[in-house]
């Protein structure tokens, strides 16, 4: 056990709920209900019931224009940040928990034109080298005209190919991007989310006291198995927020601010069923399905070459970086893979003796 790192990440991570993000996460949600149940369809886990009931009470409750607003921001790749990122940004830039109220406030406050190259920067943050061109983003950003010739220019990647009509829109009208941002949040809040934040939370604060008592037994652990990521990561000040409206989450947002390193972790009430144990007929179903998609055959035979980074595995099969993180949360879920910190990139690396066991599993299952 190596305990300076399991102390450093007792010192640095902290579990609060923040409603600021659980609100955010709930519109995202709302919008994008379609990829949720196909999530859930292929991890074979099942939605909370009172989930479904949220959703359809909000639809209810949420008048056709607002709909329509909410679809407009929010209706993109759930997986793929695009014009949701300036509320990340906001929210998870700050280093303490906020209401949705508070929050909004806050967000009143930010110029309409950091709010629209924010929106920017979550169509294009993978794809960054393409849309600048050359130009420096810290300069580029504070010029909205030429953000608007780039990506006029620019191709997004496919996942948010729908983003690019909506962001030109708003990079042509920054002023009324705002006004109708905070207006769509001020009403999601005021219609639908003031109603059930307080089951919210209830349900969010009692998962995360079993998830904080987790971690505090073996952060380390808990870390790699759940959170499925880099302990070493965690060497500034982190806080897992743990999300019922989200159900199955690990994102993970840092930010530098004034005071330095800021980050939240998104962490879902039910990530304990898709990377704790899973019963051998149900793994044996699901590691077989891994491998009916060619890419992640492809990625699995990559890697057992040897470790790769997010780019490089992108570039050698031929598939966007979220493409790359959709078919690696699908391994991670089976257990095989880690994630190492090597110069300040993250590498997959395959677990091969994870790989054996499931094919030994698989040949009982199939003929014993």
């Amino acid at each position: 056990m190596n305990y300076s790192l399991q102390e450093t990440l007792m010192k640095n991570i902290r579990f609060a709920y923040n409603e600021a993000i659980e609100f955010i996460v709930s519109m995202g949600m709302l919008a994008c209900e379609d990829q949720l149940a196909d999530l859930a369809a292929e991890y074979k886990i099942e939605i909370d019931e009172l989930l479904g009931t949220y959703f359809e009470d909000a639809r209810k409750l949420l008048s056709p224009h607002f709909t329509r607003e909410l679809m407009f921001f929010f209706r993109h790749n759930f997986f793929h940040n695009a014009l949701d990122f300036p509320l990340y940004e906001s929210a998870c830039s700050y280093p303490e928990a906020q209401t949705a109220e508070e929050w909004i406030n806050r967000l009143a406050d930010s110029p309409a034109e950091h709010i629209v190259s924010e929106m920017v920067y979550g169509v294009y943050h993978d794809n960054m080298e393409a849309l600048l061109k050359g130009n420096d983003w810290e300069v580029v950003k504070r010029d909205l005209n030429k953000l608007l010739e780039l990506a006029s220019d620019t191709q997004p990647q496919p996942e948010v190919i729908e983003a690019h009509g909506p962001l030109l829109e708003c990079l042509a009208r920054p002023q009324e991007t705002k006004l109708r941002y905070i207006q769509l949040l001020r009403q999601f809040h005021q219609d639908v989310f003031i109603h059930w934040k307080d089951r919210i939370q209830a349900i969010s604060e009692q998962a995360s006291l079993r998830y904080e008592a987790q971690f505090r037994s073996n952060p380390e652990v808990f870390i790699r198995e759940l959170h499925k990521n880099e302990p070493a990561l965690f060497d500034f000040p982190a806080t897992f927020h743990v999300s019922f409206v989200s159900q199955v989450n690990n994102s993970f947002y840092n930010f530098h601010t004034e005071t330095g390193l800021i980050g939240w972790v998104i962490f879902g009430v039910h990530n304990d069923r898709v990377y704790g144990p899973v019963a051998d007929r149900e793994k044996t179903e699901l590691f077989l399905k891994a491998f009916s998609d060619k890419r992640r055959l492809d990625l699995l035979l990559l890697l057992k070459q040897r470790p790769h980074y997010g780019k490089e595995i992108a570039t050698a099969l031929g598939i966007t970086p979220a493409a790359v993180n959709y078919h690696a949360n699908f391994l991670f879920f089976l257990d095989l893979l880690d994630i190492e910190r090597v110069d300040h990139r993250l590498y997959y690396v395959l677990r091969t003796d994870t790989l054996r066991n499931l094919l030994a599993l698989t040949t009982k299952v199939m003929l014993d």
